[in-house]
């Protein structure tokens, strides 16, 4: 039934009401009757295999639009890969990748380009198939330059290698590789979880009494654990006569325990500052993770409570050291596009290591930095919008005239096609501009740092100084759209792989992969 179909019989009924008087009642009931079962075919139409097509139908509209909106697309992607795992009755797995970037409001965007199963995928191919699929179907080779992968050992150099070339070409750099920063915490988290027993966990939750249920979130396994070391630090269970009759953790037990909540806490205290705050952008993650490092080095250095301590210790450090070296180029980068650090903080740090090849390190981020400003501005994509936030074309007629009007808009510099000394001219003044001006970097650079200020979000400010700095708040808009973790808030906090959304359990994969892609376009793409 169309809305035309609905919109007559409310009319009629409209009419019905307002005009009873003049009908008798019962011709009115008899006629209300006969609308009724006329009607009720068409209902009994609407069943799950009928919508079930019309959401098929909806995304393959809906994808076209997507496709071009990539397409035009002028920013870099991030492509991100999480594995996601229902198992209720019988297991699932997904694959959800994900584009990321930033569009001409400066708002960060995650449209799903595939949520799908890997049933039919060889196992070969099941980490590269994904990648390769989103790439072609969406035609976006050229646009991505930023992989986020999950800390898994599938992920080895061979198939990260192959990810690569389905992006690699001649006009993009090889692809930056991300790891992700929520999944190491998990990892760190779950290395020292998992040497509890399921029995010291469940005579723990008895004497502290949490419930009957325990958390698959991290956080609040530690806030748990943490309440029953509070309580045996106060002499808690051997004071009150009530907990006589508990197990009790033996003291090699307690000793995991400590330092569980030791190690993870530090770690928490900077998870709740990446993954709760409301700036979350790539620029914030160097300086905390820096305050990371140097928790966990004074960990080791302590030697803590025994060997068990210091052992865990260590291997938390090694953990991160391996995470913190494979990232500190792109996490780095983003730092100097913070206003409030710039170059300074890194040198800060590096200044720090005084045995090591730091410095170095902060010569490769200004290098790099400098390296992606001049293709920038070789390009001169900073010239031509982002990206045209809602308005893709809907409609046959839209894209013609929108056509039309491009036409005359690329038409226009080309008035002067016939004006040789004035062609001349803009040469020269590029040439001056080149020789004798400072590049928006080294100018950016070269400003005093921000006063620090908690709250600051940097797309604001960027989006604020864009036409003084064209250029470089490109660069800007694409490195700081990188996610550092596939998920934020207290999603990051989860122990085990994610669940999908309820809404999709129940359907098959081709529906589920339908809503999933589609309802995340629709901020940008409605239907």
């Amino acid at each position: 039934m169309d809305n035309s179909d609905l919109a007559s019989d409310s009319d009629m009924v409209k009419n019905q009401n307002s005009d009873d008087s003049e009908y008798d009642f019962e011709d009115a009931d008899e006629e209300e009757e006969t609308d009724v079962h006329n009607a009720m075919p068409y209902w009994l139409q609407i069943n799950p295999v009928t919508i079930r097509k019309e959401i098929l139908k909806i995304h393959e509209a809906q994808k076209i639009k997507a496709k071009k909106f990539l397409k035009d697309f002028q920013g870099k992607l991030t492509l991100s890969y999480e594995w996601i795992l229902s198992g209720n009755e019988s297991t699932r797995e997904f694959v959800c990748l994900t584009a990321h970037f930033i569009d001409d409001n400066w708002t960060v965007r995650h449209w799903i380009l595939g949520f799908l199963t890997g049933a039919s995928i060889p196992l070969d191919d099941i980490y590269v198939y994904h990648f390769r699929k989103a790439v072609q179907d969406f035609e976006i080779e050229n646009k991505v330059s930023t992989i986020l992968l999950p800390n898994r050992d599938g992920f080895d150099e061979k198939n990260v290698d192959a990810i690569r070339k389905c992006m690699d070409s001649s006009v993009n750099k090889p692809v930056f590789v991300v790891y992700c920063c929520s999944d190491l915490f998990r990892l760190m988290v779950n290395d020292m979880y998992n040497e509890f027993s399921w029995h010291l966990y469940e005579d723990v939750r008895m004497l502290v009494g949490w419930g009957s249920l325990s958390s698959t979130n991290w956080n609040v396994r530690l806030y748990h654990l943490q309440q029953a070391v509070d309580m045996q630090n106060e002499d808690a269970f051997s004071k009150d006569e009530v907990y006589d009759e508990y197990d009790k953790p033996s003291d090699e037990e307690w000793v995991k325990i400590r330092t569980f909540c030791k190690l993870a806490g530090v770690i928490y205290k900077v998870a709740k500052e990446i993954f709760e705050g409301e700036c979350s952008t790539s620029n914030v993650y160097f300086h905390l993770l820096a305050e990371l490092e140097v928790m966990l080095r004074e960990e080791v250095d302590s030697g803590g409570v025994g060997d068990y301590f210091f052992g865990k210790a260590k291997k938390m450090l090694k953990m991160f050291d391996k995470y913190w070296n494979d990232m500190f180029l792109v996490l780095a980068a983003a730092s100097v596009l913070d206003p409030r650090f710039k170059m300074k903080y890194i040198d800060f740090y590096c200044s720090k290591k005084v045995d090591s090849d730091e410095g170095s390190k902060a010569e490769a981020v200004l290098d790099y930095l400098r390296d992606v400003y001049a293709r920038y501005a070789a390009k001169g994509i900073y010239h031509k919008p982002i990206c045209h936030v809602a308005t893709v074309d809907y409609e046959e007629e839209e894209d013609d005239d929108e056509d039309y009007g491009d036409e005359e808009e690329k038409e226009k510099p080309d008035a002067y096609e016939g004006f040789v000394l004035f062609k001349e001219y803009l040469k020269f003044e590029g040439g001056c501009s080149r020789e004798f001006q400072e590049s928006e970097l080294d100018s950016y650079l070269k400003e005093p740092v921000m006063e620090w200020n908690k709250d600051f979000k940097a797309l604001e400010w960027w989006r604020e100084e864009s036409l003084k700095y064209p250029i470089l708040s490109r660069v800007a808009r694409d490195i700081l759209s990188i996610p550092i973790s596939r998920a934020t808030s207290y999603d990051a906090y989860v122990s085990e792989i994610r669940e999908p959304p309820e809404y999709v359990r129940s359907m098959d994969a081709k529906a589920a992969n339908a809503m999933v892609c589609g309802r995340s376009w629709l901020s940008l793409i409605p239907i």
